[in-house]
């Protein structure tokens, strides 16, 4: 074999590594549903009783005035916007940076109202991840709970009765890393219950590639496992 000959397959076989690295690193990720059930000191995995994949909040109804008729609440961008027979009558401060909502009763008070997770300014102006309670009081939307900054942010969530004791609990899907809000491969869930002014932490997973929060009609959570 001539040298020429020698380089051009050393060259072919070069050519053919690459070209299967790059078709490996592009090969689509496996997902599974993952589910959990709680009861009043923990959660533990368990099978899912069937595919329910979380949606992100886009909008839902709620009698957030309790006359009997369900307010229209909607997320558009990272704005929230409550409407009452069609007509807006409140929307979030442009300055907040809503990454998702949750509609249930958050603070076991009997009140239907709207929880928030977003980011927002401090006074020196570090944008910072805070749960947020916003409610109907006194004939008009306010801010009724501000949560501090969290440690790890918050990317998604719900409010559902995960152990069956007819208050709702709250599901994150949180960074794995205090701080941390730009490596979205790595979170963990958790589930919170409401204290009498806050959230305290029952339970949090290990790490994991998680995303699609979501809750079957039997308060399973389930979430989307990238593997």
């Amino acid at each position: 074999m001539t040298l020429r000959h020698q380089r051009g397959g050393i060259a072919t076989l070069a050519l053919v590594a690459m070209l299967t690295t790059i078709w490996l690193i592009h090969l689509p990720s496996q997902e599974r549903q993952v589910g959990f059930t709680c009861n009043p000191q923990s959660c533990h995995q368990t099978a899912v009783p069937q595919e329910n994949p979380g949606t992100p909040f886009m909008k839902g109804a709620i009698d957030l005035t309790g006359d009997g008729e369900p307010e229209m609440i909607q997320l558009e961008g990272h704005e929230i916007r409550v409407l009452q027979n069609g007509a807006e009558i409140w929307h979030s401060d442009p300055e907040w940076q809503v990454v998702d909502v949750a509609l249930g009763d958050p603070n076991d008070n009997g009140r239907y109202e709207i929880l928030a997770a977003l980011w927002k300014p401090n006074d020196a102006g570090e944008r910072l991840n805070h749960p947020y309670i916003i409610a109907h009081r006194g004939g008009t939307m306010k801010l009724i709970w501000g949560g501090s900054a969290v440690t790890h942010p918050i990317h998604e969530l719900l409010l559902a009765d995960v152990d069956g004791d007819g208050v709702q609990e709250l599901c994150v899907l949180e960074s794995a890393q205090p701080g941390d809000s730009s490596n979205t491969s790595q979170r963990t869930l958790s589930v919170w219950d409401w204290h009498g002014w806050g959230f305290s932490l029952r339970w949090r997973s290990e790490p994991g590639h998680y995303h699609n929060l979501g809750v079957t009609e039997e308060n399973t959570i389930v979430i989307t496992s990238r593997e």
